[in-house]
């Protein structure tokens, strides 16, 4: 039985997952980090994405995105796609990369939204990987808040309007919402 077309929605920002097959590596290092980012940059802008949020782990990856006039489905192809082939030529790979279908999150308030931006951020402090959100150099928090290189496809601005209209405001509210433990 096919499986069912993803369902397309201009506007609504996504938290999109996508894990290695069989609990492998996706990334086995850095030079397949930047190769993943470099689709991501090329999509977002050829596809019109704004994209919100991403931390590279070793064996998944997390996006936060919002989609506009083309399909998810056509652009998560494309990335993917993409990948892949590099991924299996560099590494002289064959079969499967990715495991499963990678898993789509329509976040419809602003409340999923936020937690989906913590999360993301919170993703390899919570795996034990580093001290804070910010020393992550594979995920977008540390450039949103001043901590890093600004990558070219993060709609920065964006985010951080989620969070107050005066920048350096909004880097704060976003830095105490996302590293201040919850109770």
């Amino acid at each position: 039985m096919p499986r069912p077309p993803r369902v397309h929605d201009p506007g609504s920002y996504r938290h999109i997952t996508a894990r290695g097959n069989a609990g492998a590596a996706l990334f086995r290092d850095d030079h397949d980090r930047r190769r993943f980012l470099s689709g991501l940059r090329d999509v977002t802008r050829k596809h019109d994405w704004l994209c919100l949020a991403f931390c590279l782990m070793t064996t998944h990856y997390h996006l936060l995105v919002q989609e506009h006039d083309v399909p998810l489905a056509r652009s998560m192809h494309l990335l993917h796609s993409r990948y892949v082939r590099a991924f299996c030529e560099r590494h002289g790979h064959e079969g499967h990369v990715f495991g499963e279908r990678y898993h789509v999150a329509t976040l419809d308030d602003d409340s999923h939204l936020l937690s989906a931006i913590r999360y993301v951020a919170l993703n390899p402090v919570e795996a034990g990987l580093c001290p804070s959100p910010a020393a992550w150099a594979w995920s977008s928090y540390a450039a949103v808040v001043g901590a890093g290189r600004p990558w070219s496809f993060v709609s920065a601005d964006h985010l951080l309007g989620l969070f107050g209209e005066n920048r350096a405001k909004a880097v704060d509210v976003l830095r105490r919402f996302v590293e201040l433990p919850r109770s």
